[in-house]
């Protein structure tokens, strides 16, 4: 039988707790009162509900996966860091095992400043004032525009592509794929 490390006991704990949020959410949908629409009102929390189960299962997976590797890694006769060798006059230190699994390490992002933080959700508020008299197209573009600039200040050109294009598929998909009108604003 495998142990899991804390790290990947965590993860296994968080994935089944994902997982089971899902479920709870995914059923609450079905007491949702349909429509003859196309799209109904449960179709985006049974989405949500579904990728929250898939996710979860992919937490549990990939925990249970790297505690198999990391059991490959260490064969089963090996004593861990800390422990003496069972043998009488051999050196402990043949017997230790440095357990760390394979595969490349990243630093972690720094954490954000707290200014940051506030800034994003002022932003967020005034984009939310901002979207019906202005329009879904113009303020998500610019808002778009300006929380990416936040992260890359200095790619101006690639944050203004994606913000206009992210938009404008958007806003695409919903009016003429789904027929969900967004605000038009000024431009219309």
């Amino acid at each position: 039988m495998r142990t899991l490390t804390p790290a990947l006991r965590g993860d296994v704990i968080t994935g089944i707790a994902v997982t089971l949020v899902g479920a709870v959410y995914y059923v609450a949908t079905f007491w949702i009162q349909e429509t003859k629409n196309i799209v109904t009102p449960a179709t985006f929390p049974a989405i949500v509900g579904i990728a929250l189960l898939v996710l979860g299962l992919f937490l549990v997976g990939q925990a249970l996966y790297r505690s198999q590797k990391i059991a490959e890694v260490v064969p089963s006769g090996t004593t861990s860091a800390g422990s003496a060798s069972a043998s009488g006059g051999a050196d402990a230190s043949e017997d230790v095992v440095d357990v760390e699994p394979a595969g490349v390490v990243l630093d972690a992002p720094e954490e954000p400043k707290s200014k940051q933080v506030v800034l994003q959700f002022a932003l967020f508020f005034i984009y939310l004032g901002i979207l019906i008299p202005v329009g879904f197209l113009l303020s998500t573009a610019a808002f778009l525009m300006t929380m990416t600039s936040i992260y890359a200040p200095h790619r101006w050109v690639r944050n203004l592509i994606f913000s206009v294009l992210f938009a404008v598929v958007i806003y695409v998909a919903f009016v003429y794929g789904l027929a969900v009108y967004l605000p038009v604003g000024i431009l219309g």
